[in-house]
């Protein structure tokens, strides 16, 4: 379970709750780079269950300029939906990517 409800993930005990990589079955978003990425990963360690993933990734806009966006991989879908709704630091600055 989550911090938020004080019981300790057996995957922060092993350190294996953050990975180098996004692997291909996780649910994936795209976010701006300029946000604080310590802030990010405390806020999925305190709330959320699952394994993570985040890394630095070039897109294209709507006017097509290539531009640099974070790429958060998530292995619970239901969790992605946790963390677009009540991580506030993704609602600061709303971009579509």
């Amino acid at each position: 379970m989550a911090l938020c409800k004080n019981e300790v993930s057996a995957l922060n005990v092993l350190g294996v709750k953050k990975l180098s990589f996004i692997p291909n079955h996780f649910a994936k978003v795209c976010i701006d780079h300029k946000i604080d990425t310590k802030r990010l990963e405390h806020w999925i360690e305190y709330n959320l269950n699952c394994r993570y993933g985040i890394k630095t990734k070039y897109s294209l806009d709507s006017n097509k300029k290539l531009i640099q966006v974070l790429e958060i991989g998530l292995e619970d879908p239901r969790e992605m939906t946790m963390l677009t709704l009540g991580c506030t630091l993704l609602h600061k600055n709303k971009k579509e990517y």
